[in-house]
């Protein structure tokens, strides 16, 4: 079985190698002949983009418009399937008999409640994501049949205003401090493509503004933080490890939409996207997601295909919230910073914390080191085992890796190509047997002694790969990386199972310590040997009593941070307070923790974190609720200080 799934990777890899996948339009042409035909044998949530994708080929596939007919009162149901029924409806309204769609409107009339029982409905809030994959279909629902009876009571005319109102005020409270599934590479899409959907096929120009202004902003961050595929860290809600060769069911789906809107780089033709197999086997999961994009009648601006695979050297600072109903979250929650070149990026945060964990901060990736390349795995992460210290549950141990890395006791300080990441690891949990007895299970073994652990992770095939005076370097091309373990470490070369294999484990087993972290090139630093000479004799100083450490790279930028010890409460304004904290704790939450550190670069201080821009670019910057869009060629402004948002175009 093993050679005959080695042997159809063989003839994969050569079918993909013979086409030209250089382009967006290629790419996504690619995408939707590889879902001609195919088997429909999911659920909606994977099924109903190829039921889709079939309708593409041939709008008169009985076998798909069967399948579409059925699949809200299939025992499978669920919100995913929404976004498919509501788009084949508006763009193969004809090609359904009367019958099926009185079928389908039956199906929907029904399901407008926000329980999710006997059914999953369409009026309910639930994760981020979930909310704008009911309230976009909810609404083309209404609009597709006015004259439908709806469960809730209401007539098609009330609902559509009702979600209207709910995505108005859910994506304003985005523009105005961001949201929590932060370019989440699992979530992300699903939290996208209701949107596009909604934005093709709705009538009301304000609805189009608001779907519109929503997918402007994510196109911002989309283009911004991808380098070669890869979305940049710090990013919320990670749910398994970006790779671009999976071996496993459950993959990563954004960065294949990234793969479709900028390509990978130097990886673009290894791309694995077997559309054909069920959900149970290899390559498949949520990257059947991606077909939405490509079925998509909208597509983004060019300047964001522009940014997207930009190779000019800029910097990024970006903002985003906790969790809150209807965008209600609070604010500078994550404090982003993302270095990109041409062949390499950074991306680093600091965090404010809800005691006790907000909803899902432990699937937080807080760090990230890429570079250009086509292998399968091109990035280092690190943090230190906070929230997965037990072991108990597989997929929660301290090498849990593919789920979120980050602890509130780390803090970074970054410029461009070098970062610093300190670590102050108390003895116990500063949140005992909080915020879920399920959570609470997966550290609770530690929470008296907490795991005294820093730690890295960086790929085995990295071109080579030299330890000396201290620091160890590591080459792949022409990209080169220093790491300084401020303290002894141990390296971990056999350690195997998901998010291992394929990775050298480095750890630094102390309550503090730290990493220094310098990338360059052969452009920039000439030989490897020359960088490591470099970097061996720039000045470094460590204060361990005032848990500082100072470091002049070799661009001649001194970067120095302290770290603020004790997790520092601050209290929420009871006006943006997320209306869910109360439900934490007997006594309510009223504020946040904040793992902020004290930093400077060449002797400023970074600005302090109430400040923190929505986005800070060079040819993107949002801020009180107005983002621009500017290089040069392409001017889009979005103003969403007033109730709707005013889209301007130059």
């Amino acid at each position: 079985m093993k050679r005959l799934l080695f042997l159809a990777c063989i003839l994969f890899s050569g079918a993909l190698a013979a086409q030209d996948l250089s382009t967006y339009q290629n790419r996504k042409a690619w995408v939707l002949d590889q879902a001609k035909d195919i088997e429909l044998l999911e659920t909606g949530k994977h099924g109903m983009p190829k039921a889709i994708a079939r309708l593409h080929s041939n709008p008169h596939d009985q076998v798909a418009l069967t399948y579409i007919t059925h699949i809200l009162n299939n025992r499978g149901q669920n919100m995913f399937d929404f976004p498919g029924v509501a788009l084949a409806l508006c763009r193969y309204w004809d090609s359904f008999s009367p019958a099926q769609r009185r079928i389908i409107q039956s199906s929907v009339q029904y399901l407008a409640k926000p329980d999710k029982n006997a059914g999953e409905g369409f009026l309910g809030h639930g994760t981020e994501n979930h909310a704008t994959i009911m309230w976009a279909s909810a609404y083309l629902f209404a609009q597709l049949f006015p004259d439908a009876k709806w469960a809730n009571g209401m007539n098609s005319r009330e609902l559509m205003a009702e979600v209207k109102e709910w995505m108005r005020r859910a994506f304003k409270g985005y523009y105005d401090h961001g949201y929590t599934e932060y370019l989440s590479t699992t979530y992300e899409l699903a939290m996208n493509h209701p949107v596009l959907i909604l934005l093709e096929y709705a009538k009301d120009p304000e609805m189009k503004a608001i779907a519109e202004a929503f997918m402007l902003y994510k196109w911002s961050l989309i283009s911004l933080n991808n380098f070669e595929g890869n979305v940049m860290a710090p990013y919320g809600r990670m749910n398994t490890q970006q790779d671009h060769q999976p071996t496993e069911r459950y993959v990563a789906a954004a960065p294949y939409s990234n793969w479709l809107l900028w390509g990978w780089g130097a990886a673009t033709d290894n791309v694995k996207v077997d559309f054909k197999t069920r959900i149970h086997e290899p390559f498949s999961s949520d990257i059947s997601f991606m077909l939405y994009t490509a079925l998509s009648g909208v597509v983004p601006d060019e300047i964001f295909f522009t940014l997207g695979n930009s190779k000019e050297p800029f910097s990024l600072k970006s903002s985003a919230a906790t969790f809150g109903h209807f965008g209600g979250g609070a604010p500078h929650m994550m404090m982003r910073k993302v270095y990109r070149n041409k062949n390499y990026a950074v991306g680093t945060g600091n965090f404010r914390w809800v005691p006790g964990g907000d909803y899902a901060d432990h699937d937080t990736d807080a760090f990230m080191i890429t570079w250009s390349s086509p292998r399968r795995f091109n990035y280092i992460s690190c943090y230190h085992p906070f929230w997965y210290s037990d072991g108990d549950d597989p997929d929660r141990t301290p090498d849990t890796w593919y789920k979120g890395c980050i602890s509130p006791f780390q803090q970074t300080a970054h410029h461009k190509n070098t970062a610093i990441m300190l670590f102050d690891i108390p003895d116990k949990d500063p949140w005992p047997e909080k915020p879920s007895p399920e959570k609470w299970a997966w550290r609770d073994g530690h929470a008296d002694n907490l795991l005294k652990r820093a730690m890295l992770r960086f790929p085995k095939s990295v071109d080579e790969q030299v330890e000396e005076n201290g620091w160890i370097f590591l080459r792949e091309g022409k990209t080169y990386i220093g790491i300084r373990p401020l303290k002894d470490y141990y390296m971990q070369t056999q350690l195997t199972g998901k998010g291992l294999d394929g990775f050298n484990i480095v750890k630094s087993d102390h309550a503090k310590t730290g990493f220094v972290f310098e990338l360059g090139s052969e452009e920039e630093s000439g030989s490897f040997a020359q960088f490591r000479k470099k970097l061996q004799g720039n000045r470094l100083s460590v204060d361990w009593n005032r848990m500082a450490v100072s470091y002049t790279s070799s661009q001649k930028d001194r970067i120095s941070i302290q770290y603020v010890s004790g997790l520092p409460f601050v209290e929420i304004p009871a006006d943006i307070r997320p209306d869910y904290w109360p439900r934490l704790g007997a006594s309510g939450v009223t504020g946040l923790v904040e793992s902020i550190p004290v930093v400077t670069v060449n002797g400023k201080r970074e600005i302090p974190y109430q400040q923190w821009p929505m986005i800070e670019s060079p040819y993107i910057n949002m801020n009180n609720s107005v983002l621009k869009i500017d290089n040069g060629k392409t001017k889009i402004t979005v103003d969403w200080q007033g109730k709707l948002p005013v889209i301007s175009r130059d």
